[in-house]
């Protein structure tokens, strides 16, 4: 991504995200801060209560039973006035509360729609991204992780539904492909030489996949049984590395170091496979649909949402850049950029609906605002 649509993805769906989070962390703020006056006000009620019995119980010793019958009804009144304004205040502060919750949960809602549609366009220099596929109970799920500079990571689920292959269990013949692979030696008994013993790959079906930078790692496993292969190939076309790796309950076997073994595989059909599958696993790339997980650091940024945080983050790792993008901006005034979708006028509109985050958020892009 290049750093004038990264910028334009900073200042439109980061910035709702760090607006959303800081009106539903004020809203939360709100809610404890009105459970705490209404702690108060009980105390408060609780204390004239206090008083009152305090100042009629030389009444309820004297000698004159109406004086005495004066002093609990006086009492009494004053318990059910004080119960009855305990029960007003808690019912419009619960009310209040409940407003407050729910609308900090809206805005929640929305701050992680805006971190998702951020993200989602990979705005961010990224070190290394891993796509995992993996059957659950008879069916795939993907996830996509990401690792960038600055100590950013984050994890889309990734959509299925359009994917040609992963759908249910996954066997090599539902790829058009028959592939047997040597896992043992024996001998038969017309002929003294040992012979390589094969397990058909047809028979296992795809349990994992992980993909990252032109390499994938799969597990094929028999569905009744304990054993299973592990397939690494790296390169692409034709090229390439392979290797495979069977184990069943009493052994391991690594094929491909094995002389005896390796001239038995039918290496290109094996490629064949691998590449068919690294290229259904990049075409999910592009069908991200929820974040899962999002940090900076040790900070769980779903889970505390501090938008500002990673804002300040993302700063660090290209703020430059943003930096000379804007100051070109400021050198043409208004005027839109080759692209027609960013100008300097538009910056500073975002800028103003972080309220009073602006001033530090500007200041990071070599501005000035007046709100």
């Amino acid at each position: 991504m290049t750093e004038l649509v990264s910028l334009k993805q900073t200042v439109t769906h980061l910035f709702d995200a760090v607006w959303y989070s800081k009106h539903a962390q004020d809203l939360e703020e709100d809610a404890k801060n009105t459970d705490r006056q209404l702690e108060k006000d009980r105390e408060e009620l609780q204390s004239k209560i206090d008083e009152i019995s305090r100042i009629l119980l030389p009444m309820k010793d004297e000698a004159e039973e109406p004086l005495r019958d004066l002093a609990r009804k006086l009492t009494d009144f004053a318990s059910a006035a004080v119960d009855q304004a305990k029960s007003k205040l808690e019912k419009k502060a619960k009310t209040q509360i409940a407003e407050y919750v729910e609308t900090a949960s809206s805005e929640r809602a929305k701050a992680v729609m805006s971190l998702e549609a951020y993200l989602a366009s990979d705005p961010l220099p990224v070190l290394d991204n891993v796509v995992r596929v993996k059957l659950v109970e008879g069916s795939y799920v993907a996830q996509m992780s990401y690792e960038c500079e600055g100590g950013v990571k984050y994890e889309f689920a990734l959509a299925l539904q359009n994917s040609k292959l992963f759908h249910e269990g996954l066997n090599v013949s539902q790829l058009g492909h028959e592939v047997k692979i040597p896992v043992r030696l024996g001998r038969t008994l017309l002929k003294k030489e040992r012979v390589p013993g094969f397990e058909r790959l047809d028979q296992y079906v795809l349990t994992d996949a992980e993909w990252s930078n032109g390499k994938i790692l799969t597990t094929f496993r028999k569905p009744d049984g304990d054993t299973e292969f592990r397939i690494v190939y790296a390169g692409s076309g034709g090229q390439g590395f392979v290797g495979i790796e069977y184990r069943d309950k009493t052994q391991t076997v690594n094929v491909m170091n094995d002389p005896n073994l390796s001239a038995f595989v039918d290496i290109e059909t094996i490629k064949l496979v691998m590449n068919e599958l690294m290229s259904e696993i990049a075409e999910l790339k592009n069908n991200k649909i929820s974040l899962l997980k999002l940090t900076s650091g040790d900070e769980d940024l779903l889970q505390t949402l501090h938008c500002y945080d990673l804002l300040q983050s993302v700063f660090k790792i290209i703020g430059p850049d943003y930096r000379t993008l804007v100051k070109g901006l400021s050198a043409s005034q208004e005027s839109s950029t080759p692209t027609g979708e960013l100008n300097l006028r538009f910056i500073q509109e975002r800028l103003r609906i972080l309220g009073d985050l602006s001033k530090p958020v500007s200041q990071l892009l070599g501005l000035t605002i007046t709100i």
